[in-house]
């Protein structure tokens, strides 16, 4: 052969190798060497909780403290009473540079609805006069008594289309007398609100956590002498304290894990994945499921919120919780949740693969705490047969690819 077709040989054969590995956008590559030696698969999980370190603590939030205050009447979530004590009104008040007793004319009292179930007619408030002198100690069978005809201040009907806002009343004449304030007393006014409706029901009513507690307004006439009587001064006094009581509080039991209620409960579980699977695994989802002892019921048209929170250091009851919305994850609970309750948490589970010194914890907890009827009881490890908080993890295994 001569040189001209050896020349040729070798360009033919130059292309032959290059073309032979080349890469191709709309097929199949060709390279064993240089391509996954298997396909993807996907497998499921069921990682239970860590036997014995799952926990309840309460007193986060207590009774009062919360966003919003709860009365029922003869609702199945409980039983509730609110009760609001008003700042002192003094006696007197300054005209001229001078204390004048002054004459009550009328009074209006504001109260602001924050939620109620809006398919429910016939919604009426009521407000009882109450000791001056009722405080946090207050319990729903001392209240209950004191909520009778005798100590009936007024009654507010709430108009049907009337679901949230401001809801009053006005005390005039020989009724003023109802919610006086005898001189040389602590001049504190109190009161007591239960309800009522076509069928049973709840409302939740503004507190002073959301600067919509309620309101005790006094319109009075002064007498001054020289110039006679001075109307429409208007004494306006906030409210001091406020509470509701309950007829069954949610008692923790240490061998569940109990979430809601007032004060506030809390859950603490932990999880014990092991560093070979973090290692070898690409999760594709992560979903908390917690078994209820019991149906949560909610207020219908106002739902509760059941989150889970990532722990930044585990310290128990006083774990620092993060603050970043990527890891908080929460599910809106129905009004009457029975079965497994399910919270998608992909992300926390990826953050122990990321950051190995985060601990393997989550806190649970049912918002807006110590203001919902929303109160949960779960299984835990302690009682398997109620079923145990456990993770389902979808995932796949890193891709096994060939050696060259």
């Amino acid at each position: 052969m001569n040189a001209g077709w050896r020349w040729v040989a070798a360009v033919i054969g130059l292309a032959a190798a290059m073309t032979g590995c080349q890469e191709r956008l709309t097929a199949p590559a060709e390279c064993p060497a240089l391509c996954p030696g298997g396909t993807a698969k996907v497998f499921d999980t069921i990682v239970p909780a860590l036997q014995g370190r799952d926990s309840s603590f309460t007193g986060y939030v207590d009774r009062g403290r919360g966003t919003a205050l709860l009365t029922s009447n003869g609702f199945a979530a409980s039983e509730d009473r609110a009760i609001y004590r008003f700042v002192p009104r003094g006696d007197s008040i300054t005209v001229r540079d001078t204390l004048r007793a002054y004459t009550v004319d009328s009074v209006l009292l504001s109260l602001t609805l924050v939620a109620r179930d809006t398919l429910v007619n016939g919604l009426t408030v009521y407000l009882y006069r109450l000791p001056s002198t009722v405080d946090s100690t207050a319990t729903f069978a001392e209240v209950e008594p004191l909520l009778s005809d005798v100590n009936l201040i007024d009654s507010i009907a709430v108009p049907d289309s009337v679901n949230t806002g401001a809801i009053t009343t006005v005390v005039r004449g020989a009724d003023v007398a109802r919610v006086a304030l005898p001189p040389g007393g602590d001049s504190v006014l109190a009161i007591g609100v239960r309800i009522a409706a076509g069928t049973p029901t709840g409302i939740r009513l503004g507190s002073l956590a959301s600067s919509s507690a309620a309101t005790f307004t006094s319109y009075v006439t002064v007498d001054v002498p020289d110039t006679g009587s001075v109307r429409n001064q208007t004494l306006n006094r906030a409210t001091g304290f406020n509470i509701f009581v309950t007829q069954d509080p949610v008692v923790p039991v240490d061998s569940l894990l109990t979430v809601g209620g007032e004060p506030s409960s809390r859950a603490l579980v932990r999880f014990g994945l092991s560093d070979q699977f973090l290692d070898s695994s690409t999760i594709v989802r992560a979903t908390l499921e917690l078994v209820p002892v019991r149906p949560i019921i909610g207020l219908p048209t106002d739902p509760a919120v059941i989150q889970v929170l990532a722990v930044v250091g585990d310290l128990g009851a006083k774990s620092p919780l993060t603050t970043d919305v990527t890891f908080i994850r929460q599910d809106t609970l129905p009004q009457i949740q029975s079965d497994t309750v399910r919270v998608e948490v992909t992300r926390i589970v990826q953050l122990w693969q990321g950051t190995r010194s985060r601990p393997q914890s989550v806190f649970l907890r049912i918002a807006p705490e110590a203001a919902t009827f929303a109160r949960a009881v779960f299984g835990s490890t302690r009682t398997p047969a109620l079923g145990v908080p456990r993770l389902r993890i979808t995932y796949q295994r890193s891709f096994p690819f060939e050696n060259p």
